[in-house]
């Protein structure tokens, strides 16, 4: 081993107990007179609808290690510049943490702003920092109460007539249009002339509206909008869209809870008259067609009802909330005053996507004009009853267009048929530039997605399976005096081909551009290397990942665009090290407090069912890990109930101290590419392996979080059951003369969950590595469950170039092989299920999804591993975290970064010659046990710093 040399760059703090560190006392002078910064509440800056009695703040401590803060909170700037903490006054606390502190001031009501700011104390210093510069959170409508708005739907839906054009539409919705090459089989035309039947008596979207005057004598402070909908909804005011939200609100249990927004529009108001305006379509809440014959298994006698996924007809509400200057106050709430108009959506859907009559367009609908001018609206229709059971601040990032995705080729695969390649498959919507393609009154044009096209251009929508009822299709009908450009609405895809229809002549490559559509969360890690495959599959994991962030970890953005549980714990490191997933998993958890199965399949939504452990337990994990990476404890607490709910279930059901039933490590590879298999049913590890070690784990993790919540009994409980299971896990399964549990999965789950006994762990660790490298030629066997384990367990035991071997391993089921042989962007959910030697020209792809992010848990490993970083043990929110690379003989570099509550980690290395240069940075308030081959672990306080090794 080569000696071990450390350089100290920057000096902001240095190894522990090294002796170096007394002289560098006098320069954290210069870091003690910043402020404290980067001020969060609720993981939000500045947010304007918080329900939290306590809410939780957070901010940069900027100082080499904090040991007290002061927090004071004000209800005014003016209150706070005095120094007058009128809500609260935390006082010197002792305490380095600086994530997630919980407000314990007085109880704020409605409506009410608060304003903050923080003092710290350091470590090489005894007196305070400056304030932080003052930040602020204002309370939302908290009770039913607090809302004077009521519920609007229209009275009378209106159904467009149907038109040749119209119609055509619905046929390709429906998917017996005679042009399309891929008609489903004879005995499900039927069904699907039905569901022709279905889309001509749905409505149109709806259009609403009110006008109303503020006072124009006196200056607004502020106006606050408090705003959702029963189905997906945009807001105006005076014309102008007042946020860039997409696909909004995010999808949860509608009667249970719906979430709702809070915008700041004092800037778009207009002295005395102004329109407020809504348009609403379905979104999620009134699906009412696809997976109807699926949706909503009855929970008390288990089998399915014929029921769709729709929770009603669409609604919405609205509060506008305006203070002036002088403290008067003026509340404008939907009510029957409002009025209703058809929109030019004459039909819309997310699985079937939208029909759009610009003929029917409604001039200046949300601008602020006469009532009189006004022609053909109508009154709209009250509800009496709430349709939910409660509403709550939307505060994990909504849905927005992110990434500009522009086409690379065009193919004409047939007279008059022209279709996109945008290069890359993905999830959002287009942007067609009217402008370019010259349209005449009445001409329509027809636009399918894709994720799959042949040799010649032809698209496929196979992928996206039958059991939606409906493909993805978007119809333009112009009127001749069209807009610049057109995109949908109330609807998005999953695609990375367009085919266009209904032109005379070929289009411009530029005449259509994408965007990438998802949940607006942060991108707060970076991972690259000096291999340009791993780079490759680190960006399919992101894509695939971003193409099914919707509010709702989904499966896939075409077939079925679920919440499974499943696929969210099986990706779940992929989120944790690439975006800012606080609030969004914060949301998702909530998701399964509302379930009404336990252990349930899909959250949120009709379409689930209970009893699916291996799935189900990502609500334990997820919560969990959620603490790891966060620090919040309160996330626990909150879930508790429901996790204990899933436990008692899971351990009910125990035979043998053994689970029987579960899905098991989903879509292994197949041994040959062309082999069939009933659905995706796993070969290598059987369902009970992955229920049983899952619900092992999860009771390990259930032990920890009773401790933390100061509840010894049920440690106690958890812990003697992880034992139990983890005890005949190990009887069952491990095999002595081979040395292992039968599969690679198997083998990672036992070492990362701790079932295999300690004495047998490196020899179980040296039989994974065999398997890998003779059985598998390299390769992992892995499914969905086992990707985020098997690359841990095999570095952990000093198998890292294995590890790292099965990225670049040659051939069948490699991932260079996906590339060169499948063309794929994103991660298929059965690899194998197509044979490009039998199928060169791809005229018979695949029927699965070729998006499908539960494959891409081995992402983690590019941090955790090639990165060095990872959680230490049990400590929380990245305040005290690990870094220990792995080296691989055959990479020169790698670059890594990840940014936690208290700051960005850094860890960089290159080979120089025979040697490895690494270059890591601690943030602030932060220490970093540091941990190189044959070295005993030391730990680095905050610092940017040189070894090498």
């Amino acid at each position: 081993m080569k000696k071990l040399i450390f350089i100290v760059l920057t000096v902001v703090g240095l190894a522990a107990c090294s002796n170096s560190e007394l002289k560098q006392e006098s320069a954290s002078s210069k870091i003690h007179s910043t402020p404290p910064s980067h001020l969060l509440v609720e993981d939000n800056v500045n947010p304007l609808n918080v329900h939290q009695p306590k809410p939780r703040l957070s901010w940069y401590a900027n100082v080499k290690m904090q040991t007290a803060y002061q927090v004071r909170v004000a209800s005014s700037e003016a209150l706070l510049a005095k120094g007058q903490a009128d809500l609260w006054d935390s006082g010197k606390v002792d305490s380095s943490v600086s994530v997630n502190i919980a407000y314990q001031g007085k109880t704020l009501t409605a409506n009410q702003k608060a304003v903050w700011q923080v003092r710290v104390w350091s470590s090489d210093s005894h007196q305070a920092s400056a304030w932080s510069a003052p930040s602020f959170w204002e309370m939302g409508l908290i009770t039913q109460s607090d809302w004077q708005a009521q519920w609007l739907q229209v009275k009378d839906r209106t159904v467009a007539k149907v038109t040749p054009a119209r119609l055509e539409w619905m046929h390709y919705a429906a998917n017996v249009h005679s042009a399309i090459t891929e008609l489903p089989p004879k005995h499900k035309l039927e069904t699907q002339w039905g569901v022709v039947e279905q889309l001509k008596a749905q409505p149109t979207a709806s259009l609403f509206r009110h006008s109303f005057n503020v006072d124009a004598n006196k200056p607004i402070s502020k106006a606050k909008l408090h705003s959702t909908a029963g189905g997906y909804y945009e807001i105006f005011i005076n014309g102008q869209k007042v946020d860039d939200r997409l696909a909004d609100p995010g999808q949860t249990d509608f009667d249970k809870r719906i979430l709702y927004n809070t915008d700041e529009v004092s800037q778009l108001l207009d002295k005395g008259q102004n329109t407020i305006a809504v348009h609403l379509g379905s979104g999620w809440y009134d699906e009412n067609i696809a997976f109807s014959k699926w949706s909503n298994p009855d929970a008390q006698k288990g089998k399915r009802k014929q029921k769709t996924l729709s929770f009603g007809q669409p609604k919405f509400i609205a509060q506008l909330d305006v203070t002036y200057a002088d403290g008067t106050r003026q509340t404008i709430a939907s009510n029957q005053e409002w009025l209703s108009h058809p929109s030019p959506i004459l039909k819309e859907g997310l699985f079937s996507g939208e029909l759009f009559d610009a003929n029917n367009v409604v001039k200046d609908w949300s601008r602020n004009t006469q009532t009189k001018n006004l022609a053909n609206w109508q009154p709209v229709e009250v509800l009496q009853q709430w349709p939910t059971q409660r509403l709550e601040p939307q505060l994990l990032p909504p849905i927005r267009a992110v990434k500009k995705v522009t086409p690379i080729k065009i193919y004409q695969p047939r007279d008059k048929v022209w279709v996109f390649d945008f290069g890359q498959n993905f999830t959002g919507i287009p942007t067609i530039n009217l402008a370019k393609l010259s349209l005449t009154a009445g001409q329509a044009i027809n636009l399918r997605y894709g994720e799959w096209a042949d040799i010649d251009g032809n698209l496929s929508q196979k992928s996206g399976g039958g059991a939606p009822l409906l493909k993805q299709v978007d119809t333009y009908i112009a009127s001749g005096k069209d807009a610049s450009s057109w995109s949908p609405t109330f609807t998005w895809h999953g695609f990375r081909y367009m085919e266009i229809t209904g032109l005379t002549s070929k289009p411009a490559l530029d005449a259509v551009y994408g965007h990438l559509v998802r949940s607006d969360v942060e991108i707060v890690g970076q991972f690259k290397s000096a291999n340009p495959l791993v780079n490759r599959i680190h960006d399919m994991a992101l894509w695939s990942y971003e193409g099914n962030l919707m509010a709702v970890p989904m499966d896939c953005p075409i077939r079925e665009r679920a919440g499974w549980t499943g696929d969210a714990h099986a990706a779940l490191i992929t989120g944790n090290y690439n975006y800012d997933m606080e609030n969004f998993w914060q949301k998702y958890l909530g998701d399964f407090a509302t379930s009404s199965h336990i252990a349930p399949a899909v959250v949120p939504g009709k379409r689930s069912h209970g009893g699916t452990y291996d799935w189900a337990v990502a609500e334990v994990i997820i919560a969990w890990e959620h603490y790891r990476h966060h620090g919040d404890l309160k996330v626990i607490e909150q879930q508790w109930d429901s996790m204990v709910e899933y436990m008692d279930a899971a351990e009910s059901q125990l035979t043998d101290n053994l689970l029987r039933k579960g899905y098991g490590d989903w879509c292994d590879p197949v041994r040959v590419p062309g082999m069939t298999r009933k659905r995706c049913n796993p070969e290598y590890t059987l369902p009970t392996m992955t229920t049983s070690g899952f619900l092992a784990h999860g009771a390990e993790l259930m032990a920890k979080m009773s401790a933390l919540l100061n509840k010894p009994q049920q440690a106690q409980h958890y812990q003697a059951l992880f034992e139990r299971i983890a005890g005949q896990y190990h009887k069952e399964y491990y095999n002595p003369e081979t040395g292992h549990y039968g599969s690679q999965t198997a083998d990672a789950m036992a070492l990362q969950f701790g079932i295999t006994p300690p004495a047998l762990r490196q020899s179980v660790a040296d039989a994974l590595n065999k398997d890998v490298l003779e059985n598998w030629k390299g390769h992992g066997s892995i499914g969905a469950l086992g990707q985020t384990y098997v690359y841990r367990a095999l570095s952990d035991y000093g198998y890292g170039d294995t590890a790292y071997g099965i990225f670049t391993a040659k051939g069948y089921p490699g991932y260079q092989w996906q590339f060169d042989k499948l063309k794929a962007t994103t991660l298929w959910e059965r690899k194998g299920v197509w044979d490009p030697e039998k199928d060169p020209e791809g005229r018979n792809p695949a029927g699965r999804s070729l998006n499908h992010p539960f494959h891409s848990g081995y992402d983690g490993w590019f941090y955790e591993g090639l990165g060095g970083i990872r959680p230490l043990g049990d400590n929380p929110g990245y305040q005290h975290f690990a870094l220990a690379p792995v080296f691989p003989k055959s990479l020169d570099w790698v670059e890594t970064s990840y940014k936690t509550g208290y700051g960005k980690i850094v860890s960089n290395w290159k080979r120089v010659g025979n040697k490895i240069e690494w270059q890591f940075t601690v943030p602030n308030n932060t220490t970093a046990q540091v941990t190189v081959a044959g070295k005993p672990p030391k730990v680095y306080q905050a610092g940017q710093y040189s070894l090498t090794l």
